[in-house]
């Protein structure tokens, strides 16, 4: 009797949040329009996934999508916005906050501030309860908030961590390194002697980068030279903060030239697979074997990689300490993750419908909605009240649990604008069907939090006439920045002789224009 009391109260808790139409409903009430990625050749059509089927029959809302390939839509979005025939929403649409800013000061994006007390309530308890300055990141300079992002409020996340083989550890007998210090005597030992165990004392490499990663390797170093994390990704972001709040220019920090000038004693010392440089893609060092006899450290945890046997060989290894003591875990983002996830365009009839309708996602129920589905259709409780998939669920031929999308972390839903479930419930929702999967090797994709020291802040945004004052700086320092890396790395440049110039290059360019830039966002978000 508990038991079914209890069910009874849960079922009218989740009918308490959403549209009060969906109570009854069996009939679509309302159609809205909203443009959103294609699936792929390999997934099925988004109208065809399981949620949006059952979130129909809950709420009366009918969704007609308008899938566009994802490649075309950063080109198409903006001329669907010049038509005289724009949908009621875009989702899973990248908008840069430029764009969510000009957009919404013509009125063309739905400012969704008005309905925060009412039909976005779970939305603003999430970022006003447990996320700090949730509100102030998605509010515009103009006071309005014109998109409903992802937020993921567990921790700090990030799956950007150094992977080393254990079993290159064991033979030679060394323990985790905790410093860059250590890593680097790790790095000498696995390129001197035969720790793969094949008689070959030569064809060990210590490090290996998918192509052109070295600039992956530079931002997962940031968080120990001092110049890593503010709540977003350093290199992508160009900028930081230093000690005393101040913003200053990534590429010419001291802490970014310490942070070069170690890689390339790691280059001089042959530590690198040549292949780093090179064309070999990733998938293929995968299933080639090489992963467990030819590289001692790999530097990113994602899918392909962590459900791969090759995974069981590695360990991953958290923030380490740099020259100056600096230990910070890098690529970590603030919560509150793409402020233009959804957003409502000025063609709705109705947007405070639409509002309602996605809001229920920012809710634990409707996270649990999302993660797992529906009790007894899709999960059932095991005797330690845990959640577990049913057997059709687990047994589904087509890989996608009954047709959905399997997008990342995210079972039933893909990426769209919720409230993320915590770490445990999604390492129980997305390694349910995944053999061998335990709670120890997904420790391994999130790294631990006990090593965020820095201040998580959302992205700086800019004002239109900022972001066409910096653009071109960001345009060509790009470039610049890229080939100098590289130079600097394989000594062709010396940090002795070449970095003045290096840095000077950078200030003609408009380094400090950009910092001055920066530093107004900064100060504008800090008054807000």
């Amino acid at each position: 009797m508990k038991k079914l009391l209890s069910l009874v109260l849960a079922m009218l808790m989740l009918l308490a949040l959403i549209p009060a139409s969906a109570e009854t409903a069996t009939t679509p009430t309302k159609t809205f329009r909203i443009v959103c990625p294609a699936g792929g050749d390999s997934n099925p059509p988004v109208s065809e996934w399981w949620i949006w089927k059952a979130y129909e029959k809950m709420t009366g809302i009918h969704i007609e999508w308008e899938e566009v390939p994802e490649s075309a839509l950063n080109d198409r979005k903006n001329l669907i916005m010049a038509s005289t025939d724009k949908p009621d929403a875009f989702w899973h649409v990248s908008w840069s906050s430029e764009e969510l800013a000009r957009y919404g000061a013509t009125g063309e994006f739905v400012n969704i501030a008005p309905y925060l007390d009412t039909s976005a309530s779970n939305l603003k308890t999430l970022l006003t309860d447990e996320v700090k300055d949730g509100l102030k990141s998605i509010t515009l300079d103009d006071g309005g908030i014109y998109g409903m992002p992802w937020v993921m409020t567990d921790k700090p996340q990030t799956n950007a961590r150094f992977y080393l083989n254990k079993k290159w550890l064991k033979n030679a007998g060394l323990e985790v390194p905790t410093s860059i210090e250590e890593l680097s005597k790790v790095f000498e030992v696995f390129k001197t002697t035969d720790v793969n165990g094949n008689g070959d004392a030569n064809d060990e490499w210590p490090i290996y980068f998918q192509p052109d990663g070295i600039g992956m390797l530079q931002e997962m170093l940031c968080g120990s030279y001092g110049i890593g994390n503010n709540g977003f990704k350093p290199i992508s972001e160009k900028y930081y903060l230093d000690a005393n709040g101040k913003v200053q220019y990534l590429f010419t920090s001291e802490g970014m030239k310490k942070m070069w000038q170690q890689m390339a004693d790691w280059y001089a010392k042959g530590y690198f697979y040549p292949e780093t440089f090179g064309k070999y893609e990733y998938e293929n060092w995968v299933t080639d074997g090489k992963v467990n006899d030819v590289v001692g450290m790999y530097g990113w945890g994602d899918a392909a990689f962590l459900y791969s046997d090759a995974s069981q060989n590695y360990v991953g290894i958290s923030a380490l300490t740099g020259p100056d003591g600096d230990c910070v875990q890098s690529w970590c983002d603030y919560p509150v993750r793409g402020m233009g996830t959804f957003v409502i365009t000025d063609a709705c009839a109705d947007p405070e419908a639409l509002v309602k309708w996605a809001d229920f996602f920012y809710s634990p129920e409707g996270t649990t909605f999302a993660a797992y589905g529906l009790e007894g259709e899709t999960y059932h409780l095991d005797d330690n009240g845990q959640i577990v998939y049913n057997d059709s669920i687990l047994n589904y031929d087509g890989g996608a649990q009954l047709g959905a999308w399997q997008d990342g972390l995210f079972v039933y839903g893909g990426s769209f604008p919720w409230r993320s479930y915590d770490s445990k419930t999604m390492e129980h929702a997305r390694m349910q069907d995944v053999e061998g999967f335990t709670g120890e090797r997904f420790s391994d994709y999130v790294a631990d939090s006990d090593k965020y020291s820095a201040a998580l802040l959302p992205g700086m945004i800019p004002t239109a006439e900022e972001a066409s004052l910096v653009a071109p700086f960001l345009t060509d320092s790009e470039t610049y920045v890229t080939e100098a890396r590289m130079k600097f790395v394989t000594g062709e440049w010396n940090f002795d002789t070449d970095w003045d110039a290096y840095v000077k290059q950078l200030e003609a360019m408009g380094s400090n224009d950009y910092i001055a830039v920066k530093q107004a966002q900064y100060d504008r978000y800090l008054s807000k």
